[in-house]
């Protein structure tokens, strides 16, 4: 009975599956989302088996994407959306975390389940990204080729290109999966007249991570002009006034989150930057040629340990398609040069070389970055696919394919004789690159030598998904091979907080041993962080005082500056602290925490000051912090005269709140009060209940005056521009609803 019901069970099972699977394969949308998210699982579940529902890359993608995800997480919950004390010296948060993805709907997805969960939904998240990649990119390209089945294949091709595969540490990869939606907007409105499309899209670009939008935008406009120049779009005045207004709404609608996330950023200094006339038109360094050439032709490496060149590599430069490479686009290119996306490929081959047309996608900063090379990518997948439909041989792509073998393999030989140095950082990773780049050219040659069109495009559907689950699965092996030498035990990094417990939110920081960002996961504020989007103020103070600080805080534990900074606890993973200052107060086998005696309470005063121009001169910056304030010309005539006097804290109560602080303070005098707390235009001070003016010392924190006595002190944050951001995107959000309405009344007219 039990045999006849199992038969019976198996056969329904089956034609219910085999109807369900034609009903997917007829819709190609669906098709494309299911591709890639079936590769994804291919390639990343067996890490997420295997790191016990954790899943862990390496550098970013640890102490950045999952602890960011965190903090943010009950940063919001908590109602910390102004200032966040849990982010080093504490930052504005939304102009910090907009940057990191605060409002991707894929954070979003995020907010809905408890903050301790991301790690375990860290890994779910990626493989959606995934895809939602294949199937934005499928929407674009499915215009493009008769035969749909071209734009599936196009779209896992983009969606786990070496760029997508190179760059999963990276909070960016949110951008990435969402960005072909605003070419098929574009591509929608001037082919097909399809209106209010294009606000939706550009607002959710904006939302997503505002600084990769201005790259996007910038493509956007490179491929509208052209498609006009090459006259693929056919455009008037009027179409051009509507669409820039369309554009322009889109903007509007996100100004709740760009116009306090602009007026925070212009402060930070690595905005800035100066080029050499030379240095606008040929890259310093000749290697980011080879570079790029080895990214269009080989396999794509990992960041962090790379196989040729450089020992490590972070500026994004892969460009390779899954087991296609550039064949397929370097045939069509031959063939059909002046169709409108080989020009605009030549147009974007300039960019890829030319230094100051590659910074335009980074709003002009003089540093390096090719992480807008998934946009080429995109539009090599539009060759890929076209030349497939369009039946061209392939001869040409395979021999500057090979002859870019023998370049990279003359390169690999001489390179090392003229510069009498290695430059191999990883054999095995060039062999194996090597080997299935051969593999593929090898086997694109046998499959072309099939007549029957749909048996070759079916196996190289299925060569290019095999390709991609043994890459992925070895570029994320890599990363996490590479991730965990020097971390054995991340788990015990995410579960942190089991062990390290305070009592009051302080600020505290870590050991030479223990990992960055660990106040995230801590839920407390630490000093040592891992972050490049800080207050411009924090960047000056230590810029002020000789301390290094580009994207990283490392505050050594035998520095004063420690005391200065009111660093309370300091926490040491497996190693122990012989400072006469570090009390040790608690000890599990994997941290130590210690409280430092020397620990100054926030709310400092000083009988002595100097002033800016002074403090320049001085060598021993920060034995002079310690016993002085810094002072400009302006405060000197104004505050001068409280100083000279011994005045003393007779008591001193300060408390974190969220989106600011309070500070009972009684002193023996009139005088100035310096909290080490960046300065910013959104903060607003009372002194019992009287508005006081927050003056800027020491080069990037605040101080107020107090008089003598007892003093209930109160500061409160507001994100400058989010007022009037807000009211500008309800506006452009009423405009928006009333186009709606009006070009629907004008349609059915």
């Amino acid at each position: 009975m039990y045999f006849f019901f199992l038969c019976f069970s198996v056969i329904i099972f089956y034609s219910e599956s085999e109807i369900m699977i034609k009903k997917i394969y007829k819709n190609k949308a669906l098709l494309a989302f299911l591709c890639s998210l079936v590769l994804g699982c291919i390639i990343i579940v067996p890490f997420i088996i295997t790191g016990k529902g954790i899943f862990t890359l390496w550098a970013d993608y640890n102490i950045e994407q999952i602890p960011y995800a965190q903090m943010m997480n009950y940063s919001i919950k908590e109602g910390s959306i102004f200032w966040t004390w849990y982010n080093e010296l504490g930052s504005n948060f939304i102009g910090t975390f907009s940057y990191y993805n605060l409002f991707s709907p894929f954070s979003i997805i995020g907010y809905l389940f408890p903050f301790r969960w991301y790690p375990y939904l860290g890994g779910i998240l990626t493989i959606l990204k995934f895809a939602v990649s294949g199937l934005t990119s499928y929407l674009f390209l499915k215009r493009y080729v008769k035969n749909k089945n071209y734009a599936v294949l196009g779209s896992i091709l983009y969606s786990f290109s070496g760029y997508q595969l190179n760059n999963m540490i990276f909070h960016f990869y949110d951008s990435v999966a969402l960005f072909p939606l605003l070419l098929f907007a574009l591509d929608n409105y001037m082919y097909d007249d399809k209106k209010n499309i294009i606000p939706l899209v550009v607002c959710l670009l904006s939302f997503t991570d505002w600084f990769m939008f201005i790259g996007q935008g910038i493509f956007t406009f490179i491929y509208f002009i052209v498609k006009v120049f090459m006259k693929e779009y056919k455009i008037n005045l009027k179409k051009f006034i509507y669409l820039a207004y369309e554009v322009l709404l889109g903007i509007l609608i996100t100004m709740v989150v760009l116009l306090p996330t602009f007026l925070f950023t212009m402060s930070n200094p690595r905005v800035n930057g100066s080029w050499s006339f030379l240095n606008m038109f040929i890259h310093e360094y000749p290697t980011r040629y080879i570079e790029m050439f080895r990214s269009l032709f080989f396999p794509s490496e990992i960041m962090c340990i790379r196989a040729f060149l450089t020992p490590t590599n972070y500026d994004s430069v892969e460009t390779y398609l899954p087991f296609v490479g550039s064949v397929l686009a370097i045939s069509y290119l031959f063939k059909k040069p002046k169709k409108w996306y080989c020009v605009l490929t030549f147009v974007l081959g300039l960019f890829m070389v030319v230094p100051i047309l590659n910074s335009s996608f980074v709003i002009f900063m003089n540093t390096y970055y090719a992480r807008w090379f998934y946009m080429l990518i995109l539009i090599m997948c539009i060759l890929s696919i076209k030349c497939l439909e369009d039946k061209i041989k392939i001869n040409s792509g395979l021999i500057v394919s090979l002859f870019a073998f023998v370049v990279m393999a003359i390169i690999y030989v001489l390179l090392p004789i003229i510069k009498h140095k290695s430059f191999v950082f990883d054999k095995s990773y060039i062999i194996i690159a090597t080997i299935f780049m051969l593999v593929n050219l090898f086997s694109l040659f046998i499959i072309f030598k099939i007549n029957n069109l749909n048996k070759r495009n079916n196996i190289i559907f299925i060569c290019t998904c095999i390709y991609i689950s043994f890459w992925g699965i070895f570029t994320i092996y890599k990363y996490r091979d590479e991730g965990f030498k020097h971390s054995d035990f991340y788990d015990t990094y995410i579960n942190s907080y089991k062990y390290i417990k305070f009592d009051d939110v302080s600020r505290t920081n870590s050991s030479g041993s223990c990992q960055f960002n660990l106040g995230y996961v801590l839920k407390n504020p630490n000093i040592k962080t891992f972050n490049s989007n800080l207050n411009g103020t924090d960047f000056e103070f230590y810029s002020s005082i000789g301390q290094s600080r580009e994207v990283s805080t490392d505050i050594s534990l035998d520095n004063k500056l420690n005391d200065f900074l009111s660093v309370k606890y300091v926490i040491s993973c497996n190693e122990e602290l012989n400072f006469d200052n570090y009390e040790l107060l608690k000890e599990n086998g994997i941290y130590r925490v210690y409280r430092n005696n020397n620990f100054r309470e926030m709310g400092l005063v000083f009988n002595q000051y100097i002033t800016n121009k002074e403090f320049k001169k001085e060598k021993n910056k920060i034995d002079i912090i310690s016993d002085k304030i810094v002072l400009n010309k302006n405060q000197v005539k104004k505050y001068g005269s409280l100083f000279g006097k011994d005045v003393e804290i007779i008591s001193n109560k300060f408390k974190y709140n969220k989106n600011g602080f309070e500070s009972n303070i009684n002193v023996s005098d009139d005088t100035l009060v310096l909290y080490t707390v960046p300065f910013d235009e959104g903060w607003s001070a009372t002194v019992n209940n009287k508005k006081v003016k927050i003056e800027k010392v020491d080069n990037g924190f605040m101080a107020i005056k107090v008089n003598k006595g007892n003093n209930k002190v109160k500061f409160y944050y507001q994100t400058p521009g989010l007022k009037k951001g807000l009211i500008i995107s309800i506006i452009a959000l009423v405009m928006y609803f009333l186009t709606i309405i009006y070009n629907k009344n004008k349609r059915s007219v």
